[in-house]
């Protein structure tokens, strides 16, 4: 399953950017890309994940690292529908 993580700053400022760039996968879970961004989000996590519960776990610890608001979709590749 595809998912798309938008993370939104509540503190900790360079740290957290520091931690995402650094952002290993843990078991189950494959980061496709990190991205910094402009806008509502300041940033963005594309990752796998087998099932909805290893998803949750990878970004509820994330967003306690982070100190991020966090906000996760299940992304579905177009040419699946």
């Amino acid at each position: 399953m595809l998912f798309v993580t938008l993370l939104s700053p509540k503190g900790r400022g360079t740290e957290a950017a520091r931690y995402l760039k650094e952002l290993r996968a843990p078991e189950g879970i494959t980061i496709r890309d990190v991205y910094f961004t402009f806008g509502r989000y300041d940033g963005m996590i594309i990752f796998d994940a087998p099932d909805v519960k290893t998803a949750m776990n990878f970004v509820m610890e994330t967003g306690f690292a982070t100190d991020y608001t966090v906000e996760t979709l299940t992304a579905i590749p177009a040419k699946e529908l």
